[in-house]
């Protein structure tokens, strides 16, 4: 239930706090007085700060949109006898490609970027080497030596791969603990 709060003097010394629901409280303190009027005043300042705010509101997207857009064919026509035809080959895309394909069959089909990647994140558990093509022990091995000799191991590949990064066709499918 909305109650309203409406504030008068009774007295000197008395203060009456009328609700909009017929509640009357008589307050005999100055203090606390001064202090429901300011809590009025704030309830009074928030209704308008939320009623300006809806006003300003409903004006921002009720503007006027009254700007008129002509398109003038002859321009658009002009513009495209203008353009230059520019066609896509296919052929290009291939031979720009090609420089990427050749590391990829040269390293066995691994992307040296992913083998990078996933010994940096992972390489404490020996993803990276799985990747790679290694056997299931020297995966074991790095768990089991609490991330490749304390993570010494990663490192080491991370550096080893970065180095060669053109042909890591040496690390794939290499059954060896160390990997150099």
């Amino acid at each position: 239930m909305h109650k309203k709060c409406t504030i008068s003097i009774v007295t000197d010394n008395h203060y009456k706090l009328t609700f909009f629901d017929h509640c009357r409280i008589q307050i005999k303190n100055k203090y606390l007085f001064s202090q429901l009027v300011l809590i009025k005043i704030i309830f009074i300042m928030k209704k308008l700060l939320i009623v300006l705010t809806l006003v300003l509101g409903i004006s921002a997207f009720t503007t006027n949109a009254s700007a008129s857009y002509t398109i003038d064919d002859a321009q658009i026509e002009n513009l495209f006898a203008s353009a230059t035809a520019t066609t896509f080959s296919m052929v290009a895309d291939i031979a720009e490609a090609a420089p990427a394909m050749a590391v990829a069959s040269a390293s066995g089909g691994k992307d040296p970027l992913i083998a990078i990647l996933l010994d940096f994140f992972l390489g404490g558990f020996g993803i990276h080497r799985f990747y790679l093509g290694t056997k299931v022990m020297t995966g074991i091995g790095y768990i089991l030596t609490c991330g490749g000799i304390f993570g010494l191991m990663p490192l080491i590949d991370l550096i080893v791969l970065a180095v060669n990064w053109d042909d890591i066709s040496a690390y794939v499918d290499n059954p060896k603990f160390f990997m150099w």
